[in-house]
């Protein structure tokens, strides 16, 4: 069974986390990348593409708009897209929110700020 993984932020260190998740997709499964902006989700990919990092091309990695301060918002994410486990690397006001929407879909959560 795949768990199906979420990234919630784009900047550098969401970067490295979706390339090393993308390098286990075999493992992980889908892969969703999402932020406040859509085009740097989309650079991600780029990357991953562009540098072959994607382990197996069963699985998609794909990116999503999203204001994780909205907790339905980011709870209707987590279930759309089936996530198992949600690594949070955005700055450390979304939190709490994404914690909650976690606890509430039962997604697990992991936070490199904590």
């Amino acid at each position: 069974m795949r768990k199906n993984v979420m990234i919630i932020g784009a900047g550098g260190v969401a970067n490295v986390a979706a390339h090393k998740c993308a390098q286990n997709n075999d493992v992980l499964g889908n892969i969703v990348i999402a932020s406040r902006t859509l085009s740097k989700c989309k650079k991600i990919i780029d990357s991953i593409e562009r540098k072959g990092s994607k382990k197996s091309n069963e699985y998609s990695i794909t990116a999503y708009q999203i204001d994780a301060m909205d907790i339905p918002a980011t709870e209707k994410l987590i279930k759309e897209t089936d996530t198992s486990i949600v690594i949070n690397v955005g700055t450390a006001f979304i939190n709490m929110s994404v914690l909650t929407a976690c606890i509430h879909t039962g997604a697990a959560y992991m936070d490199t700020a904590i």
